[in-house]
């Protein structure tokens, strides 16, 4: 009888597990207009497929033109769920740097790791919205 239960239990909290992972949407598509830098590295403009890796916590975004992927860390940058996928850049001068990544029902905008130089920086400056596209 034990084993029957825990087994009920463990499809009983697959599913549930399954159906809240169905709406969150970890990849996607984004027209980023402007070259803009990830920890010092610039990217070109261009589309790119923007993705959240669960495991590890890492950002990677795929320039779909060159096929050329960044890596970069990802830290939980503010708590709340939005509907509308988006990326954050501050705009300072000449220079548009990401700030933050947020996936349509992801718990928590993503961002690279800030230094005293970031913080600094984005208390300055204009802050650019670029909408991911669903896959």
């Amino acid at each position: 009888m034990t084993t029957l239960r825990n087994i009920a239990m463990t499809i009983g909290l697959a599913a549930m597990l399954g159906s809240a992972t169905l709406f969150a949407q970890t990849e996607s598509k984004a027209n980023i207009p402007f070259d803009f830098q990830i920890m010092g590295q610039t990217l070109p403009s261009g589309q790119y497929l923007v993705k959240l890796s669960q495991e590890n916590r890492m950002l990677v975004f795929r320039n779909m033109e060159t096929g050329h992927s960044t890596m970069v860390q990802a830290h939980p940058y503010q708590s709340g769920t939005r509907e509308d996928p988006i990326l954050t850049f501050r705009h300072s001068g000449e220079r548009y740097t990401l700030e933050s990544a947020w996936f349509a029902g992801v718990s928590g905008g993503y961002g690279p790791p800030r230094g005293k130089r970031d913080r600094a920086d984005s208390e300055r400056g204009i802050v650019a919205t670029v909408r991911l596209l669903q896959k």
